[in-house]
């Protein structure tokens, strides 16, 4: 079902995980679960989207944010991300 996605304009809600130190983010991590949470200390490629946001967004990481942007499904490259959505927007 995902495969259909693959070009697609999608909203995904998930956790922010910051790349940079900085205020706002043009690139970062969407989790499943919140970056602190002791009980998801390894996730997998499958389970983590790489956003490239269209303008940065604001750090939020205490709470879930939803995403809106056109997936891309990488398959596996070099940095091991599967998925990713690119001109993201707050959704």
């Amino acid at each position: 079902g995902v495969k259909a996605l693959n070009g697609r304009r999608v909203k995904v809600a998930g956790f922010m995980m910051p790349l940079e130190n900085a205020a706002k983010q043009g690139r970062f991590v969407l989790l499943a679960y919140p970056p602190g949470c002791p009980f998801h200390m390894h996730a997998g490629p499958d389970q983590f989207i790489e956003v490239r946001a269209a303008m940065p967004f604001p750090v939020e990481i205490e709470r879930a944010i939803v995403v809106e942007g056109v997936l891309e499904l990488t398959g596996e490259d070099e940095s091991g991300i599967f998925f990713r959505i690119t001109g993201a927007r707050p959704g």
